[in-house]
């Protein structure tokens, strides 16, 4: 196996714990053939940078925090480029940063990690004892790590803060009461003054329809009172809109029925947690999970998932649907000629242009790179058209769509796409080697299309 193929091993392996930042600059060591690698943010202590992952070429090494300024980290968060390059003479560059000296470094490699927004949360690097070169591949390379951290970084940080939050809401203080038959609050907790603005004493004798209305008390709380009522045990997990509050809460939520001397059902004790910032903190994992951070297109995972979805929904249906894997053309001369970053911005206009064409049931993924992928399904006064019609057109349409010029940055861009077709069908094939196909055709139609 080869560097390269090691490496994308490595990158390749899920995300389950912070060693996957090890193995990711494990790999980014194989491709550049560097010695020590790195993956750092700013630290919360001002000034200062910290180092969460190091690897030196045969372990890794406890995170620590050290002073940017002096740095060559420092010239990361200072530059406009996404990636910078010292050759050489590292330790000459910077004399006052100790770290160089003691492993005795003399060149550096960097690339800014940029969050879903485009702001800057960290950089990776790679140091070694001897001077290194541009290279093309390595800094591909580079890009994919930074951007694969970026992600699993923030996911990281999102699931820290849901451990947190769920730890926070044990301790919590609970909306606790007993309601009666009659669906009269007989005692409350002091935490339902805060749901509902007013006192223990003002809120006990009146009713749930009183206190929360008349659509949350039929439609979500009664039902549940009800089986309840009828000796029931019930937990589950309800929104609810309480009228003193701007936005919806998420409650999770026990009824456990309560029987008098004679084993008769009183009432209900309610026992219940507000937990919306633990179901928010868990779509966004959910989200980041699914869609591509730059364009917020659906991702590979979420194209497979989707497009497996839609052929077994409709399977017994016959659906029409088409596959179009896109390819901007001369993408990497917009990457030479304007920088990165600009070449980040025509793809999310590329993103915003295809969703703008396709319609409610379409997907709409970003695959990596400068690829996209629209599955179609074609209305059914569409669907008894012939197979090449219906292809032919939806070309006309994606070329007409992206066939124009595009104002970024100061710079007019104009932007083009190859195409490749396919027509689903068989729906028991698998979904790779449909989209293997549509990738096929457009192989077949970038090498047919003059200067593409």
């Amino acid at each position: 196996m080869t560097n390269i193929e090691q490496a994308l091993a490595l990158l390749a392996a899920p995300y389950t714990d912070e060693h996957f930042f090890a193995r990711a600059l494990k790999a980014l060591t194989l491709v550049t053939g560097c010695r020590w690698a790195g993956f750092g943010r700013p630290s919360a202590q001002e000034g200062y940078g910290e180092i969460i992952a190091f690897f030196d070429g045969n372990e890794n090494l406890p995170s620590f925090e050290f002073e940017l300024k002096g740095s060559p980290c420092e010239q990361v968060y200072q530059n406009n480029q996404c990636h910078l390059i010292f050759n050489s003479d590292l330790q000459k560059l910077f004399p006052n940063f100790d770290l160089i000296k003691t492993l005795g470094a003399d060149s550096y490699q960097a690339e800014q990690i940029l969050n879903e927004k485009g702001g800057m949360i960290g950089h990776i690097f790679v140091l070694d004892p001897k001077p290194q070169k541009e290279d093309c591949k390595s800094n591909e390379f580079f890009r994919l790590v930074a951007q694969r951290i970026g992600v699993e970084y923030q996911r990281h940080i999102i699931t820290q803060e849901l451990e947190q939050r769920q730890k926070m809401i044990a301790l919590s203080e609970q909306y606790m009461s007993f309601v009666d038959t009659d669906y009269i609050y007989r005692v409350v907790s002091k935490g339902y003054e805060s749901l509902f603005n007013l006192t223990q004493e003002q809120i006990i004798g009146k009713s749930v329809f009183e206190l929360h209305g008349r659509n949350v008390f039929e439609n979500q709380i009664k039902p549940l009172l009800d089986r309840c009522f009828r000796g029931e045990q019930i937990k589950t997990q309800i929104w609810v809109h309480p009228p003193n509050h701007k936005r919806p809460i998420f409650l999770d939520v026990h009824h456990n029925p309560y029987f008098d001397a004679y084993g008769q059902i009183q009432g209900s004790i309610v026992s219940a947690h507000n937990i919306t910032e633990l179901e928010q903190a868990k779509s966004r994992i959910e989200y980041i999970a699914n869609h591509d951070s730059l364009t917020g297109l659906a991702n590979r995972r979420s194209l497979f998932y989707q497009f497996e979805k839609l052929l077994k929904v409709e399977e017994n249906a016959s659906p029409t649907v088409a596959i179009a894997y896109l390819d901007i053309d001369h993408f990497k001369s917009i990457n030479d000629n304007y920088g990165h970053q600009i070449g980040d911005l025509v793809l999310i206009e590329v993103a915003e242009i295809l969703t703008r064409a396709s319609l409610q049931g379409d997907t709409v993924a970003r695959i990596g790179g400068d690829e996209f992928i629209l599955i179609k399904t074609f209305e059914q006064q569409l669907a008894t058209l012939n197979g090449q019609v219906l292809l032919d057109n939806l070309r006309i349409q994606l070329q007409h769509a992206l066939c124009t010029q595009v104002s970024i940055g100061g710079h007019k861009i104009k932007i083009s796409a190859s195409i490749g077709l396919h027509l689903v069908d068989d729906t028991s094939a698998e979904l790779a080697s449909l989209i293997n196909q549509a990738d096929n055709e457009m192989f077949k139609y970038k090498q047919g299309a003059p200067g593409r």
